[in-house]
């Protein structure tokens, strides 16, 4: 349990800095490589430039991913970085006197339900902003120019409409179901003995290997997220990092990034925080 909106904000900033640190972190950006359009410093930077408006989330309950998104381009951030991550970071931030991972999870999908039409409103502007790849839906589409206008003419919250996302959108699935993936990779975390790179890489690979990764099915399909996932659950049964890193090679070579599965291994390292894990010397 965290003791303060401080220590909440603090907490969401450090899962976002050491989700991105952790090497090797097979198919994304980690401290050994970039892609072309995406550095490890863009994390970096809208990692630490989203601090005061996680903090203002904790201190009124209401979410602030707009005003994050917006200070991250202000810091030279033209991509899409932490779209997916602020989705499943801000709301648990919101309810950051949850008493453990569980009621954290809980509380933030019913945070959602008493939001307002307007934050749906900002969400679809920061992912206008951020532009990143999500899946197509048959309705209210993240991507659809009509979206705005059925938001306004519904006066449709955030829980609202993230129910309509398709159900291959970990993302939405997540915030609107309790969290039990972030939960689970919260206990992952706190049980195991690793130091916290490893623990964090094998928590990823084990998520990899469990998940069909919603970026992966939105660029290639799912019978590829689902070949991914076959790949993955070998390398982590291997507890070996030579595997991590030929898997990492073979995802990178062909261009597959799991995105999703990065975002949700964030919100883990948050929810294990706010149970007391710690990174140890």
């Amino acid at each position: 349990m965290f003791s303060s909106p401080e220590d909440s904000a603090t907490s969401a900033v450090l899962a976002l800095l050491l989700e991105v640190s952790s090497t090797p972190k097979s198919g994304n950006v980690d401290r050994e490589h970039d892609f072309l359009d995406l550095k490890f410093e863009h994390f970096i930077v809208s990692a630490a430039s989203s601090f005061p408006f996680f903090l203002k989330t904790a201190r009124e309950r209401r979410m602030h991913i707009l005003e994050a998104v917006v200070a991250s381009k202000k810091f030279g951030v033209n991509t899409n970085v932490h779209f997916g991550a602020f989705l499943l970071l801000f709301p648990l931030v919101a309810v950051w006197e949850a008493e453990n991972a569980e009621i954290a999870g809980k509380n933030a999908t019913n945070f959602l339900r008493s939001t307002s039409y307007q934050e749906s409103l900002e969400i679809l502007k920061s992912f206008q902003l951020c532009n990143p790849r999500v899946l197509e839906a048959k309705e209210m589409s993240l991507e659809s120019k009509k979206t705005a206008k059925e938001i306004l003419r519904r006066r449709m919250n955030v829980y609202e409409w993230m129910k309509l996302a398709p159900r291959e959108n970990l993302i939405a699935l997540e915030i609107t179901n309790g969290y039990p993936r972030s939960v689970d990779g919260a206990k992952f975390l706190l049980n195991s003995d690793e130091r916290a790179n490893d623990a964090i890489v094998f928590l990823y690979h084990k998520m990899l290997a469990s998940y069909p990764d919603t970026l992966i099915i939105s660029k290639f399909g799912i019978d590829k997220a689902f070949e991914v996932m076959k790949l993955a659950k070998k390398a982590f049964e291997s507890k070996d990092f030579s595997e991590f890193e030929k898997l990492d090679d073979f995802l990178l070579k062909n261009k597959l990034n799991p995105g999703t599965i990065a975002d949700l291994t964030a919100s883990s390292i948050y929810l294990a925080l706010l149970e007391g894990w710690r990174v140890e010397a």
